[in-house]
């Protein structure tokens, strides 16, 4: 495999690839959709919290830094491997999934789109596609995922209060990760002769790992273009019985232990049919495995963040009084200043109208720092945390998700 060659042709493909006008407007309007979903999640906070808590801006910052380290990591399995794009059926997946998705909101991801297609294919023999390509892309993307959410995927965890099924009222996390992707993907194309001028690498012969299946005509080469494409990547959890780096790393190994079987039966299937029935069944079951392994995990542990505990912080903002005194989820403020509090609003009434130069006493059991006294040379209010949500708070989630079919059928009653 020529290593340097190929990363000397991405290295100038990328450049050229933001001098394409097509290219720039897939990115604008990818962009738009992260910030707007970032901007949603802040509205919710201030209904939720009564100020926003995630900076749509900073927010979009950050997953742009992270998605082109996750393009330039999907550009080169998708290049190492020998994915062509032209031949895993995308312009059949994205409708599709995009239809699911009315049905429920998870279904958005390729792996139930993917795997229907292929499941079609396998049975009836359309839509014309190559099965062990699409397969493999799937798990390209998945295998992305997992990364991004190990490295970035419990950054700026956003608060929320959570009504249970019993009715108490808990605390917790909302993981919403979005980042956007510029991959060079593979094209492929079938020549005759020699390309003059074309700026190419010999490829090793055992590459692709996984071949054309269209016809090659007498006389004709087939020649891989590199064609950059933008795509988007999305990770959404509800975190309550673990702290949120604990359930992105979590939730990464599940996904990377996923896409990494999944690429396995993708590339076994060329020298064995068998296993692209494996992959087409295992790619959406697999993704419904990988996600009620994650939701067994908070429902059968109990919550961490409970008002039963006393005043305990659930977030700490950033810059903060709190996070230059030291004070971090899970931390329990005991008195302020000699006087005991057993709540958050306990809390807020010693301090009001302020409090100058103030002493807390603080046990942390769930970050580990145990007892201590922590100090603040200045005024407070503000404080900069979210306690744990009082049992009688009137606002609180529930866990719901439903597409936009179901939602107008329940209307429809």
């Amino acid at each position: 495999m020529p290593v340097w060659e190929l990363l000397h042709l991405i290295g100038r493909s990328i450049p050229q690839a933001f001098l394409n006008i097509d290219f720039l407007l897939a990115a604008l309007l990818v962009l738009m959709l992260i910030y707007g979903q970032y901007r949603r999640l802040a509205i919710i906070e201030i209904g939720l919290l009564g100020r926003p808590w995630t900076n749509p801006w900073t927010e979009m910052k950050t997953s742009l830094a992270f998605g082109f380290i996750g393009g330039v990591f999907a550009s080169a399995v998708f290049i190492g491997v020998g994915i062509p794009l032209s031949e895993a059926g995308l312009w059949y997946v994205w409708p599709l999934a995009l239809l699911l998705m009315l049905v429920h909101p998870r279904f958005l991801c390729f792996s139930y789109a993917g795997g229907l297609l292929a499941l079609t294919n396998l049975l009836f023999d359309w839509p014309a596609l190559n099965v062990s390509a699409m397969m493999a892309l799937v798990a390209v993307l998945h295998m992305v995922e997992a990364a991004l959410i190990y490295l970035s995927g419990h950054r700026a965890p956003s608060p929320i209060y959570l009504r249970q099924e019993g009715g108490e009222v808990v605390g917790g996390f909302t993981l919403q990760k979005f980042w956007p992707l510029p991959i060079l993907a593979l094209l492929l194309m079938a020549v005759s002769g020699e390309l003059d001028g074309a700026d190419m690498v010999s490829m090793p012969d055992w590459w692709p790992l996984i071949k054309p299946s269209q016809p090659l005509g007498q006389g004709d080469t087939f020649v891989y273009l590199l064609f950059p494409i933008i795509a988007a990547l999305g990770y959404g959890d509800i975190c309550l019985s673990r702290l949120p780096i604990q359930k992105a790393h979590l939730s990464a190994m599940y996904l990377a232990t996923y896409s990494l079987l999944l690429l396995g039966a993708a590339l076994g299937s060329v020298h064995l049919p068998i296993l692209k029935w494996v992959a087409a069944l295992g790619a959406p079951l697999g993704h419904e495995l990988v996600i009620y392994l994650g939701r067994r995990g908070e429902m059968c542990a109990p919550p961490l963040f409970r008002s039963s505990e006393g005043a305990m912080i659930l977030a700490v903002q950033r810059g903060s009084a709190a996070e230059q005194m030291g004070l971090v989820p899970g931390d329990v403020i005991q008195n302020v200043n000699g006087y005991p509090v057993s709540s958050g609003r306990e809390v807020q009434e010693v301090m009001l109208p302020w409090i100058v130069d103030p002493v807390f006493t603080v046990t942390g059991t769930i970050s580990g720092k145990g007892n201590r006294e922590v100090s603040y040379k200045g005024t407070i209010p503000p404080l900069g945390v979210v306690f744990v949500p009082e049992a009688d708070t009137p606002r609180a989630l529930s866990l719901q998700s439903k597409g936009l079919l179901a939602r107008w059928l329940e209307g429809r009653r």
